[in-house]
């Protein structure tokens, strides 16, 4: 694998400032915190497969490069996914957020308990403040809204897994989290997140879904643009917890 070279030093630069803190005012004003995912409107039903035909004909795919996570330990300097592509879509209830990355082994397995499966999460400020938290998974006072994905699952057919024509396997492990810093990361009791993976021609492609709005207080609430950060991890790669390509705080553009 080649290493990162200059494209580590400018990692971890964005990863410094959005360590430092991100001002939020001025990111949801002149889009200058990263890249700006455009999420489109859409007047119907969201679909649930990742590779219906709306997703290529519709929401804007963005490039998102990965740098290496050289904050906390243990550090990781040479992750093995460096770009994920990222859509999004919305109606008038509820957002949809696509992931997706090269990944030429697909490490899942059945038992929940498995520590090196492929994963990738988005993460979010659940509150509002001037600066934004900590991409180390939020800060005191200052917490997030983080939503996993980990490759476990089951065989098409068996009960509790929709059939999907792409793939044998589908994984719909979805963990709806909040933290408060480094090693603080908790489950919600109420889980309102859900999404589905498929891994084909050596892609993945990941859906989250949510409602854009709701009654609980520990979530982001999609009322207007909100800052997200990205995260990677692949199995093959021996990656877990702090061990992951990581994206410090882009836009994510409603309206």
């Amino acid at each position: 694998m080649k290493p990162f070279g200059l494209r580590v030093v400018v990692a971890l630069w964005v990863l410094f400032i959005s360590a430092c803190g991100v001002n939020v005012e001025d990111c949801l004003q002149d889009e200058s915190c990263g890249p700006v995912i455009q999420v489109t409107s859409h007047d119907g039903a969201l679909p649930a497969d990742p590779y219906d035909p709306f997703w290529d004909g519709g929401p804007v795919s963005v490039k998102v490069e990965l740098g290496p996570q050289m904050i906390t330990n243990p550090k990781w300097p040479n992750p093995s996914t460096r770009e994920v592509a990222v859509r999004a879509a919305k109606n008038n209830s509820d957002i949809v957020i696509m992931l997706e990355w090269n990944d030429t082994t697909r490490d899942s397995n059945f038992d929940h308990s498995a520590l090196y499966v492929d994963r990738a999460a988005v993460m979010f400020p659940v509150t509002a403040n001037k600066e934004a938290p900590s991409i180390t998974m939020g800060e005191a006072g200052k917490p997030v809204n983080i939503w996993q994905w980990k490759s476990v699952g089951g065989e098409r057919g068996q009960p509790g897994v929709r059939d999907n024509p792409n793939s044998q396997l589908i994984f719909q492990t979805i963990e709806d989290l909040n933290a408060e810093g480094f090693s603080t990361l908790t489950d919600q009791r109420q889980q309102d997140v859900k999404g589905v993976a498929v891994w084909k021609n050596n892609r993945w492609r990941l859906i989250f879904n949510r409602s854009l709005t709701n009654a609980n207080a520990n979530d982001v609430q999609f009322k207007q643009s909100v800052l997200m950060a990205i995260a990677v991890w692949n199995g093959s790669n021996k990656e877990l917890n702090g061990q992951k390509g990581i994206a410090g705080w882009l836009l994510l553009k409603l309206g």
